[in-house]
């Protein structure tokens, strides 16, 4: 599409873009000065990887987000940005601010003039309710018309800061709610490492007395076997023995470790997750789940497997890879049975507790796959100690012991550092977060209050504009009437002539030569042999200007000095008497019905050679039927004919009546007075087939409402400057 034709099509349209423009901007106006208005605050949390933390943590292995690297990865920052606003960071916040708000009845009541500003100053206090979670952490388009306080938290682009973002009635309790909300989320991560901590000690206490009743036990077999054996060297496939139980006793101590630290921590996360309402799973059920038990099963020969391969082959193997491989999958299955165990009974898009049954499935997995390689360990071992109590002189057996003893109190005392770091994490703060830009009281208190005004003026003057250029287009788009004298004659009609909409020399010269096209000199109508009648209807009912402009047509034929008579044939409605300012009265319908003469009901015109002949008063569409399509009507019609020269018969519009067909039997071809941009494509091709079937032949007609006489922007943009001049010239005149 052309430049110009755009513009063309917004001119045309230029009304229906100004009133969507004034109505979307009046309407942004109106909301911004009816809405309450808010004063918006932020407060920055960095959430920083501690190398001092990380090192202590990496200790005692715990389950946290310290890395190597002091930035956070994507999950981590994803992750911090939904807990950030989860129900037990919010709700003290609330709690401890004791956050209200207005009920929407009184916030209606308050949009009448001066009641808001009496019910603050009188009432401070009326018709307030506590608020709810999800009242503070979800805004909607209601919220604008019915303001409450609001906060919400998301991470800063290209950082790791978390930023808390609150807006309330006051910057006051703005800035308190983001303080609050930071001082919240940090102390909230504090705890939850704090918790990870006394969990991991509890599980340590737990495994402490069993280590150290084992060691125990191996001191006194230690003991017993001195006592009762003699020791003497061990042989090389001896020594081998022992170096392998020692190595096995080593990693499986270490396995032991790990297996309690999983084990704590999904204690704690269960723990956790038990207090969610939508937990509605035990532990226990998941632990009857078939299919773990058996995968549990083929873990515990996968690592047989992996043990004996590692014995006799390198680490890259891949054969060692691939039992590798099969244990990586036996854990993804284990993972995916806990959380379809716990998927089964609820549904949750809370974040909290996706992330904690996300957690509870992962220490599954790793548990089942500790507890497989323990039971591994102990079957590896026991075949060890088997052939260390067939070797001959029993020098293995004895130093089995001593190695026994060796690795039992390395375990006891690798458990005891743990108990002991996890007691001291419990009350040291292990946070990475740290509140680095509390909310502060802004210097321009103007740029931080919503809605602001010159904001929703400039959105309300872009989103007018653009509804009014898209209210223009799609108008254009679905419009389906005759947009020009091409689309008319595209139509099946012969169009004779464009007449301007409004009055003024234009329309004057298109009618004198439609006059000359209509009644040439010295011939009939178009060339056609129906005499000197000619019958004018439009296509739709709507907006047909069909009588106006026959009326004027009537006195440019009869300034010829030709016998001109105009005829009002639409009996049902009577439109030309209001047009010549005739009185109603009997006519054409009377006539017809024999009530009276033809003479009696011919009226003078306001000029010399005019006549009119009203269509009487109104009668139904059966009796104008029955008037028109009787013998009476083709008599009447020739004697006027016969008397004068000229003769313009007014018909109903085609949409409503098909009167014109039947006239034209009788006078010339059918007109068609089709309106710019009003009268339907599909109605004017109708029309067409209707003449070609009835009369064999395509009609006549006149593209009415033309804007050629219409002013172009830049035409309208001089008068307006012309008219403030010479109004600028009579002020200095006078």
């Amino acid at each position: 599409m052309e430049l110009r034709q755009l513009l063309a099509i917004l001119w045309r349209r230029r009304a229906l873009a100004a009133w969507t423009f004034a109505c979307v901007f009046g309407a942004l106006l109106v909301l911004t000065l009816l809405c309450e208005t808010q004063y918006v605050a932020s407060a920055k949390v960095y959430l920083y990887h501690s190398s001092t933390k990380a090192t202590l943590l990496g200790r005692v292995s715990l389950d946290s987000a310290m890395v190597s690297t002091a930035s956070l990865t994507d999950t981590e920052r994803a992750t911090y940005e939904d807990l950030a606003v989860t129900v037990p960071v919010v709700r003290p916040v609330i709690e401890q601010l004791d956050l209200q708000r207005k009920r929407k009845s009184l916030q209606v009541v308050e949009f009448i003039p001066f009641v808001r500003l009496l019910a603050d100053r009188f009432l401070p206090r009326f018709g307030l309710r506590p608020m709810t979670y999800e009242e503070l952490t979800n805004k909607s388009l209601v919220h604008m018309l019915f303001p409450r306080p609001y906060l919400k938290a998301a991470m800063m682009e290209d950082s790791d800061i978390l930023e808390f973002s609150s807006s309330a009635a006051s910057m006051r309790l703005a800035l308190d709610l983001a303080n609050a909300a930071a001082r919240s989320f940090v102390a909230r991560e504090t705890a939850m490492r704090q918790d990870e901590c006394k969990a991991l000690a509890e599980a340590a206490a737990r495994e402490l007395p069993k280590a150290r009743a084992t060691y125990e036990q191996a001191l006194a077999d230690q003991r017993e076997v001195r006592r009762t054996e003699k020791i003497v060297d061990l042989t090389s496939e001896g020594q081998q023995l022992v170096s392998r139980y020692f190595t096995l006793s080593a990693d499986r101590d270490s396995n032991r470790l790990s297996l309690i630290r999983a084990q704590g921590m999904l204690q704690n996360v269960k723990a956790q997750l038990a207090k969610r309402p939508e937990f509605r799973k035990t532990s226990e059920s998941i632990q009857r789940s078939t299919l773990i038990d058996s995968v549990k099963l083929t873990l515990r020969d996968l690592y047989m497997d992996l043990a004996a391969a590692k014995s006799r082959l390198t680490p890259e193997h891949p054969q060692v890879k691939e039992i590798e491989n099969k244990i990586e999958e036996a854990k993804r299955i284990i993972k995916g049975e806990s959380q379809k165990i716990f998927g089964s009974e609820t549904v949750s898009t809370d974040p909290t507790y996706s992330y904690l049954s996300e957690r509870t499935a992962d220490y599954t997995a790793q548990v089942a796959g500790y507890e497989s390689q323990d039971a591994a360990f102990g079957t590896l071992l026991a075949d060890v100690e088997k052939q260390a109590d067939g070797f001959p002189g029993r020098a293995a057996a004895s130093a089995l012991v001593s190695a026994r003893v060796d690795a039992n109190q390395s375990f006891l005392a690798s458990l005891n550092q743990m108990e002991s770091m996890a007691r001291a994490g419990e009350g040291l703060d292990l946070s990475i977060a740290h509140v680095v830009e509390p909310a502060e009281w802004p210097g321009k208190i103007d740029d931080f209050m919503r809605p602001k005004l010159s904001l929703m003026l400039a959105a309300g003057l872009a989103a007018g504009l653009f509804l009014g250029l898209i209210a223009a287009l799609l108008a254009a788009w679905t419009d389906d009437t005759v947009g020009s004298r091409e689309g008319l004659e595209a139509a099946g009609a012969t169009v004779l002539a464009a007449v301007p909409a409004r009055p003024g020399p234009a329309r004057s010269q298109s009618l004198r030569r439609l006059r000359e096209m209509l009644f040439p000199a010295g011939a009939a109508p178009s060339g056609e042999d129906a005499g000197t009648a000619v019958v004018l209807a439009g296509i739709e009912a709507a907006g047909d200007e069909t009588p106006g402009l026959a009326w004027e047509l009537a006195q440019a034929v009869a300034r010829t000095g030709e016998p001109t008579l105009v005829v009002d044939a639409d009996l049902c409605a009577p439109a030309l008497c209001a047009l010549a300012g005739l009185p109603a009265g009997p006519g054409l319908a009377e006539v017809l019905a024999g009530d009276v003469s033809l003479e009696a009901v011919l009226v003078p015109g306001p000029q010399p050679g005019l006549t009119v002949l009203p269509a009487g008063r109104g009668v139904s569409a059966a009796a104008a039927d029955r008037l028109l399509d009787g013998p009476e009507a083709g008599n009447v019609l020739a004697a006027l004919a016969g008397r004068f020269s000229r003769v313009l018969l007014v018909a109903a519009p085609l949409g409503r009546r098909d009167d014109a067909l039947t006239l034209a039997r009788a006078a010339g071809g059918p007109v068609l007075v089709a309106g710019l941009h009003r009268a339907g494509a599909a109605a004017v091709a109708e029309a067409a087939r209707a003449c070609r079937a009835i009369l064999g032949r395509a009609p006549l007609a006149v593209l009415a409402g033309v804007p050629a006489d219409d002013l172009t922007p830049r035409e309208q943009w001089r008068n307006i400057v012309s008219r403030l001049r010479r109004g600028r010239a009579k002020k200095a005149a006078a």
